[in-house]
């Protein structure tokens, strides 16, 4: 385990596991209407959305929904939906992708700052986005990830020295990461784009104190 802190930082290490623990229990804690409405064939709707889905019951209760956190109250959806994924394949990359750009914020702003600025990027972004278009359902933490990009960003441009939190291939994994908003839609590369923003400027701020 210390072997895993050194390498990957505390704050990307307990973000991680908070995700894999909601997708475990989003998967299992499925209602037979919610897998009805997949496929007639449970086992063929169990894993289509194990695959890419979030219909089990945490994936109800805690997707960020504008009408849910701004009509009906519910904020924890705020938090919530940052740890639930679309499915395993929404999951790894996210997770890869975290813990490559997580280590490398960790190292040079620290552990509580890290996780601070993770959740702060990611909420305002969701409530941002929901102002934005309003009818959309999200999930994911790729929010708060794109928002360390943009701070490893700012700290690139800042100090020379942040460019070996970062080896060739980790580098690499967070450009294609990138690349893939691009292609996921407008709806995905705004939210991103937003969420990096947020980032550069709170990697300058994060740079002068």
């Amino acid at each position: 385990m210390n072997k895993l802190i050194n390498r990957y930082g505390k704050a990307a290490i307990i973000i991680s596991f908070i995700c894999l623990c909601f997708f475990i229990a989003n998967s299992i804690f499925i209602t037979n209407d919610s897998l009805l409405q997949i496929s007639d064939n449970k086992s063929t709707a169990w894993i289509l959305n194990f695959v890419a889905g979030c219909e089990g019951i945490l994936g109800n209760i805690g997707a960020m929904s504008k009408n849910a956190v701004f009509h009906e109250g519910q904020w924890w959806r705020l938090i919530t939906h940052i740890y639930l994924h679309a499915g395993i394949l929404h999951f790894i990359f996210n997770m890869i992708a975290l813990l490559f750009s997580g280590q490398a914020v960790e190292k040079k702003i620290g552990f509580f700052k890290s996780i601070l600025l993770f959740h702060i990027i990611a909420i305002a972004d969701a409530m941002i986005m929901c102002l934005i278009f309003p009818d959309s359902t999200s999930v994911g933490a790729s929010g708060g990830i794109f928002g360390f990009i943009g701070i490893i960003t700012a700290l690139r441009i800042t100090d020379r020295q942040a460019e070996k939190c970062l080896n060739k291939g980790e580098f690499i994994y967070l450009i294609i990461f990138c690349v893939l908003s691009l292609i996921l839609g407008f709806e995905s590369f705004l939210t991103h784009l937003i969420a990096f923003i947020s980032g550069l400027i709170s990697g300058f701020i994060a740079s002068k104190l």
